[in-house]
């Protein structure tokens, strides 16, 4: 029996009424490509240089001010535009646009924090019948335990001492330093303690503790040994006592430099994308947009990864602040009532990335609803678990304004959703912000294996996704 074929008025109706999700790839020229290219290798360097919310933003802070921005905290009046640094971990900027600030802003904000490691405020201790001193870590954010095990780590940190002074730590990096690591045990000997139990109970937070010296220092009937021997390393190098980690900021992260992925290089693999690729990209589009219609306000936050809360994240008041003082810098008052005003009519994007689909464990994706790598970045209209809890949903009228500014700006992009209803869920910063009443979407690059060591995103998705925050900053 002959097959029926498509008439082609039904082709037609299909073409236009049909959503046909496209490859970036596919509407790439030649020159788009390279543009790529050199976006991802200043990412690739973004990355490897930002493992720390700190190090995020004092990167983004050379760069604004390399683009002519101001220090608002020096500077009350700035013409190209400023930006506000709160406890070195948060920061924000303000650029003029053709409409003053009282009319709203157009609000792009992202977050600098990953998932990680950090050293308990009292850390050092020995374990003298293995022969080894120790550091005791403490988990940060939604981390697989297991996957931090076994694996090469650098510490990256900041340190107040009594006398006012601070010192910078970056060890592990160099190719000529040490790493430091957490051991796993040996298939040989772990069927009862871990192969016998569920994934997030076979490795216990207690016991991810770090490998940080094996000489003992002094005699064999001294006490303390090894532990000795790491406080005298730390001294040596840094010039810290026991008591100076209690003021001490200590990272562990991945080591070694972001890289290319794939036989062809078109993905970017490294540690700490979601969400620090989103904020490469909504830096990248402010520095593209010099005059856009509406003022730009954005936000770079710390610890999204662990609810938002305290006064670097986006549940304080911050933006409250720097909206006042793009008033200020814009030669207004800033009356209460004003900034309040400004930011309820305010629009925004929450940049964060959406989980890409793994191909392996498509089960847990919902098919129609789920992120693609190289389809450009994701609209989000909502986020949360368990019926939509945790959530900020966007009104269908600002999602068709964003749609018509993304297709003005010959943007590909894919609507997306978190896996299926009852997989889990997660939130993003978006719900603080739309707290003001303001319109706010989620948007950002696919990943794969999020929130490991080693996240996975798509040259071609991050090129685009530059252009729709661009797209978004430029409209009305």
């Amino acid at each position: 029996m002959a097959k029926n074929k498509k008439s082609p008025g039904v082709r037609d109706q299909a073409e236009k009424l049909a959503l046909k999700p496209r490859f970036v790839g596919d509407a790439m020229s030649p020159a788009d490509r390279r543009a790529a290219e050199t976006l991802a290798r200043d990412c690739l360097d973004f990355l490897t240089r930002s493992k720390t919310e700190r190090a995020v933003v004092r990167s983004v802070r050379q760069r604004l001010t390399a683009g002519g921005f101001a220090d608002l905290d020096r500077e009350t009046r700035a013409k190209a535009g400023g930006f506000l640094v709160h406890h070195q971990k948060l920061l924000g900027l303000w650029r003029p646009g053709q409409a003053g600030p009282e009319t709203g802003f157009n609000l792009i904000v992202a977050h600098g924090d990953s998932p990680r490691l950090d050293l308990k405020p009292k850390c050092v201790y020995e374990e003298s019948g293995p022969g080894l001193g120790l550091l005791r870590t403490n988990l940060y954010g939604g981390l697989k335990k297991h996957q931090w095990l076994a694996r090469p780590l650098a510490l990256w940190g900041f340190c107040a001492l009594k006398d006012g002074r601070t010192v910078d730590i970056v060890f592990g990096e160099d190719p000529r330093d040490p790493v430091l690591t957490v051991p796993d045990l040996l298939p040989h000997l772990d069927r009862k303690v871990q192969r016998e139990k569920k994934m997030g109970e076979a490795i216990v937070a207690e016991k991810m503790n770090l490998v940080a010296a094996a000489l003992p220092l002094g005699e064999p009937e001294d006490k303390d040994r090894l532990k000795l021997a790491v406080l005298k390393i730390l001294h040596d190098r840094w010039g810290l006592t026991e008591e100076d980690l209690i003021s001490s900021e200590l990272e562990l992260v991945p080591a070694g430099p972001a890289r290319e992925v794939g036989l062809d290089g078109a993905l970017i693999g490294g540690y700490g994308q979601d969400d620090r690729l989103s904020v490469f990209a909504a830096l990248s589009a402010v520095l593209a947009s010099p005059r856009p219609r509406r003022p730009t306000l954005a936000v770079i936050y710390d610890r999204e990864e662990i609810g938002s809360y305290g006064a670097t994240g986006a549940g304080s008041r911050f933006i409250e602040d720097l909206a006042a003082r793009a008033f200020e810098a814009s030669g207004l008052e800033p009356r209460w009532a004003k900034v309040r005003a400004a930011l309820r009519h305010s629009q925004g994007l929450s940049a964060d990335v959406e989980a890409a689909m793994d191909p392996d464990y498509k089960e847990v994706h919902e098919e129609y609803n789920s992120a693609r790598l190289g389809r450009g970045p994701c609209l989000v209209r909502y986020t949360g678990g368990a019926g939509k809890y945790g959530a900020s949903e966007a009104s269908a009228e600002y999602v068709a304004k964003v749609r018509a500014a993304f297709d003005q700006g010959g943007v590909l992009w894919q609507s997306a959703l978190l896996g299926k209803q009852e997989e889990g869920g997660g939130g993003t910063v978006a719900l603080h912000l739309a707290a003001y009443g303001l319109n706010i979407i989620d948007c950002g690059p696919p990943v794969l294996s999020m929130h490991s060591p080693f996240e996975i995103s798509s040259k071609a998705d991050l090129w685009m996704t530059v252009r729709a925050y661009k797209a978004f900053l430029e409209m009305d």
